[in-house]
């Protein structure tokens, strides 16, 4: 996980989520964290910019954050380093596994998750394919996230590559 501050404000990150295992294999999920001015009394919001198909996630981005940040939580208890961890969790099956209905913003995901999980594997691997094509990766929206990519040709990636190859002998198998 990447997470940067936007170009115009510090209340405003922008974050970048590459997912290894799990449902959401090779997945790359764009999000935006937005700090209200009196956190931590009120919580963050959190919107991912990627489409996600997921129980806690509805269909503007929005990341329900009830189940792991209840009202009744003591504003000191939920630091942004927890709710970091949260994004990272909610892809894996642990997380998945102890959802909550009345959490979930999206009934169907959630449904699909506990009585057909075939289908529901389905459609996470589908999103997590669609969030690795050339138009969600190299998407620069919006314009102040300044998490950006863009393609590496074939001759700058041989020499990136002999450059950290070179290193990697060098350093006796440890690259520095």
């Amino acid at each position: 996980m990447y997470l940067i501050p936007c170009a115009d404000t510090l209340n405003v990150l922008y974050g970048v989520i590459f997912l290894h295992h799990g449902l959401y294999n090779s997945g790359v999920f764009k999000f935006r964290v937005t700090i209200p001015e009196n956190y931590p009394y009120s919580k963050p919001l959190v919107t991912f910019l990627t489409d996600v198909f997921h129980p806690l996630i509805g269909h503007q981005g929005h990341l329900s954050l009830s189940q792991a940040f209840p009202p009744t939580r003591h504003p000191y208890q939920g630091y942004l380093i927890h709710l970091l961890h949260y994004i990272k969790n909610i892809f894996y099956k642990p997380t998945m596994d102890g959802l909550l209905l009345k959490h979930c913003v999206d009934k169907e995901a959630y449904r699909l998750y506990r009585e057909d999980a075939v289908v529901f594997g389905k459609l996470a691997q589908q999103c997590a394919k669609l969030s690795i094509t050339e138009l969600y990766v190299f998407d620069h929206f919006p314009d102040n996230n300044l998490i950006r990519f863009s393609p590496l040709d074939e001759e700058t990636f041989d020499i990136i590559k002999s450059y950290l190859l070179r290193k990697y002998v060098q350093n006796d198998g440890i690259l520095r």
